[in-house]
């Protein structure tokens, strides 16, 4: 009897914490209650924070002196995300990659860089054709309100300045099973993303169920991670995760996630089919790539092979990759 009353007073304890819905608040601060409230209930921390602020959910490990085993064994073949804070202290770039190290050597580059509206699908509208030291220009001076453009470099930063390949290496742990194939059937990478504070990209799965990783050179992002087994709540990932309309994507409150920051020197990785949702909390420079291994041999195979060996003998180019997803 006395537990029943117990249990009884610790729900009307927690009902008169709730925080209410006021009828002056924004449909977006409703939606952001509702989602919090929705993962509070299957587990996830209190928090109270808006989905671009943050921390709202477990984190992922932070590694450093990480052995090649140990990640394999705890983190690659389990499929779990890991942000490793030492895989790229010997980089060149790690140090001289900074927004006017880029501007003053490379600045005079031509760039092609994605405008994006926020509406429904959240897809390229446009692009804008500059230089590189006006992009930069650009995104240092503006945040992703007044300039919502986002450089996602195809690789092509590297065929023009062959001496970028020399600033980084593959860390020890990401080898990629890609190179065992003929160079058509190869992904083209790495890739340079650069873009604003506040620049987001929308929630996704990588191309052709890749493993990817991803080194931080400047600036910070945080990043909030579903697993595979999180799909069926994720609208075939149409929602907007910094501002979800919870009437049109209802599973979603049911979503769980896991969360990170980097910054300048971090790596995560990203295992496949992990859908990714990120926002820039400065002006900041990647450098990413998707590869490979264990875990993902034969869905990379299933979605690479067949169309990419297809259209690379029919076109004898690679354009066509960035077409297919332009968040991988």
């Amino acid at each position: 009897m006395r537990k029943e009353e117990t249990k009884q007073a610790e729900i009307k304890t927690e009902r008169r914490s709730e925080k209410p819905i006021s009828s002056d608040q924004s449909e977006a601060e409703r939606n952001r209650f509702i989602f919090q409230t929705a993962n509070n209930a299957v587990g996830q921390p209190e928090v109270g924070m808006t989905m671009t602020e943050g921390p709202q959910f477990p984190s992922v490990d932070r590694r450093s002196g990480l052995s090649l085993q140990e990640f394999r064994w705890k983190y690659l073949y389990p499929g779990k995300p890991v942000v490793i804070t030492d895989a790229m202290e010997e980089w060149k770039a790690r140090s001289s990659w900074t927004f006017d190290y880029l501007r003053s050597r490379y600045g005079a580059t031509p760039v092609v860089v994605h405008r994006y509206h926020r509406e429904d699908e959240y897809t390229p509208e446009a692009v804008e054709h500059m230089t590189l030291a006006e992009y930069i220009d650009r995104i240092t001076t503006n945040d992703w309100d007044s300039y919502p453009c986002y450089l996602r470099d195809n690789w092509k930063l590297f065929l023009m300045h062959k001496d970028l390949m020399s600033d980084h290496k593959v860390p020890k742990y990401f080898f990629d099973w890609f190179k065992l194939l003929p160079t058509f059937m190869r992904l083209p990478y790495p890739r340079i993303f650069m873009g604003p504070k506040g620049a987001i990209t929308p929630l996704h799965v990588d191309i052709w169920s890749t493993h990817a990783w991803l080194s931080q050179l400047v600036g910070r992002k945080r990043w909030i991670l579903f697993s595979p087994d999180q799909r069926q709540f994720l609208h075939n990932y149409k929602v907007r995760v910094e501002q979800p309309d919870l009437e049109r994507f209802p599973l979603f409150r049911q979503a769980k996630a896991v969360e990170c920051t980097i910054g300048p020197g971090d790596t995560i990785f990203v295992p496949s089919r992990w859908a990714h949702w990120v926002i820039s909390l400065e002006a900041g420079i990647s450098l990413t790539y998707n590869y490979m291994g264990p875990g993902c041999f034969g869905s990379c195979l299933a979605n690479a092979v067949q169309p990419l060996s297809l259209k690379r003998f029919k076109t004898g180019s690679l354009r066509w990759v960035a077409k297919l997803n332009p968040w991988a």
